[in-house]
């Protein structure tokens, strides 16, 4: 017997192979998903209502293992669903986290469910500040699909009738709270928008999918399904289907190649075997992430790409981009002290968000070009974490203690780094994986532009506080480091140039025509939103203008 060929073979799951699986398998198109890791047990893999004192080592786990954490997501109660086999290297003077959730639905497990339009603002502002070039597409081709995309998953909001943050299709949002609304009114003194986050968490029952029950523990994983993951949303469609077939634990190694140096399937290392593996199929679509899809595709070689396939431009793993996250201000607000205690962190999410107000006027407003958001949060949560700062001792310190509790306020931003091209990702040369595999080797530094945004907006935080009656006790003295946003983008960029670009304007790669690539790394560059809802909609887009290439026979189905 031959081996059986598929018509697409997906590498990943989460939400750019999660969306490509569904909407080619609905088109009777078979599918092979491959994912790095295995199928999660929400009983056993997520929180699961479980306190902290129902943990050995009250959910910060194991300290002789804390130091491989990779922090707020990967703790003891979800350990086991973050891979800590695979590593990667930095470059001199790089600091560089790069936390992976391989199992099935990837990140879209435990995301932070920020769910923001990207808009003309974004797509053109090369055209406006003159830095870079403008994305190859406008806002209304992409509209209908985040319209669509919204109507599928549901997302949480409110029409905000912002230049930076186009509307779409909601639900109504989450309630703010006591804070919410301090803060609110100094944000109004200031002259800065404070308006609810466009969360895609689910405030009513929507497509068969219960409604959040605010059980507060959502980046620990929702074992009902009331906020968007491909496990819960898309995959369940793509089975109901019976085109496709997901072989779990089976780590992509590269892709194979014809005789015409188009792709010809996927080679991968079975994890529990540890043997390696082909599949065949007549197109490819590679959303393993970011750094993993380019990972993948550089170590894809072959005589017709001895650089790594698709890549005559030699721009595949360069232009790599990141979101600046920190705290930029740290306090209270007098008004909530001795106030009854309230959980406010019901759904482990902003709720409110403070989108870009800087450079809408005029793009060089700021000594910055562009701009960022920022995500206000505070009151009650799990642990009074801020106790750690106070002083005293017994049943003065417990009384200040429960004072204090539903009066904490913090502000975190999201600042996109621009395009450079001393930021990318290569192989390394010398370390491989466990199974072989040149592991990604990280070239990164914060750009100037993100840290003069940095400051700023440490400075407006703290007027916002002022003037909504609080009391700033801290302004962040450094960022995170980079990568710990999970934002990462820019190394298969999508433009009209073959010269220029890995892929075209629909993540068609130019050299390959049967390979696609359908995650954040073919976005231009970072913006002042988050990723995942544009990681969708543009997947969508892609899936159909494949599928449209079946359609009109350039492609044979199975």
């Amino acid at each position: 017997m031959g081996e059986q060929i598929y018509d697409v073979i997906v590498i990943g799951t989460g939400a750019g192979g999660g969306m490509a699986i569904k909407t080619l398998c609905e088109a009777g198109l078979k599918v092979c998903a491959v994912n790095a890791g295995r199928r999660l047990d929400p009983e056993k893999d997520f929180r699961y209502h479980r306190m902290p004192w129902d943990m050995k080592f009250r959910g910060l786990d194991d300290p002789k293992r804390r130091g491989e954490s990779y922090g707020y997501m990967d703790n003891e109660y979800t350990k086991a669903a973050w891979d800590h086999e695979i590593p990667f290297t930095v470059a001199p003077a790089t600091k560089w986290m790069w936390p992976r959730c391989n199992a099935v639905g990837g990140k879209t497990n435990f995301w932070g469910r920020s769910s923001a339009r990207f808009g003309d603002i974004d797509f053109r502002a090369a055209s406006l500040d003159g830095y870079d070039v403008d994305w190859p597409l406008t806002y209304a081709e992409i509209d209908p699909f985040y319209t669509r995309v919204e109507k599928m998953i549901g997302v949480a909001s409110t029409v905000q009738n912002r230049p930076s943050n186009p509307d779409g299709n909601y639900l109504p949002p989450f309630k703010f709270r006591c804070l919410d609304y301090i803060l609110e009114a100094g944000c109004n003194k200031v002259g800065v928008p404070y308006l609810p986050d466009r969360c895609a968490q689910l405030t009513q029952p929507h497509e068969g999918h219960p409604a959040c029950h605010f059980c507060g523990e959502c980046t620990t994983g929702c074992d009902v399904g009331a906020f968007f993951s491909t496990p819960y949303f898309l995959l369940p469609k793509a089975e109901a289907t019976k085109k496709l077939e997901l072989r779990t634990d089976a780590l992509a190694k590269n892709i194979l190649v014809d005789g015409n140096g188009h792709a010809a399937g996927v080679a991968y290392i079975d994890r529990k075997t540890k043997q390696e593996v082909e599949v065949y199929g007549r197109t490819v679509v590679v959303a393993a992430g970011c750094v993993e899809s380019s990972r993948i595709m550089l170590n894809s070689k072959s005589r017709h790409w001895p650089n790594g396939i698709a890549n005559s431009s030699g721009q595949l793993g360069r232009n790599l981009c990141d979101h600046l996250y920190g705290e930029s201000a740290r306090g209270y607000l007098p008004q909530l002290l001795g106030q009854p205690s309230f959980p406010d962190h019901v759904a482990d999410s902003t709720i409110a968000w403070m989108p870009r107000w800087q450079n809408l006027k005029d793009p060089h407003e700021e000594t910055f070009i562009r701009g960022y958001s920022v995500y206000p949060d505070g009151g009650c949560t799990e642990f009074p974490w801020f106790a750690n700062a106070l002083d005293g001792f017994g049943s003065s310190f417990k009384h200040e203690i429960k004072q204090r509790y539903p009066t904490p306020v913090s502000f975190g931003i999201q600042a996109p780094t621009l395009r450079s091209d001393t930021n990318y990702m290569d192989l390394d040369p010398e370390i491989k994986d466990p199974y072989g595999i040149p592991v990604a080797r990280m070239h990164f530094k914060w750009d100037e532009n993100v840290l003069k945004m940095w400051e700023h907006c440490k400075q407006v935080c703290a007027e916002v506080l002022k003037a909504s009656g609080g009391v700033l006790e801290e302004s962040g003295d450094a960022p995170e480091i980079p990568g710990f946003s999970l934002h990462e983008t820019g190394t298969c960029r999508m433009g009209n140039d073959p010269k220029k670009f890995v892929t075209n304007r629909f993540g068609q790669t130019h050299d390959v025509p049967n390979l696609y690539v359908c995650d954040a790394s073919v976005f231009l560059n970072c913006t002042d939103k988050t990723t995942t809802i544009s990681i969708l909609a543009f997947t969508l887009r892609t899936s159909e203008h494949l599928i449209e290439h079946f359609r009109r026979g350039e492609l044979q189905s199975a």
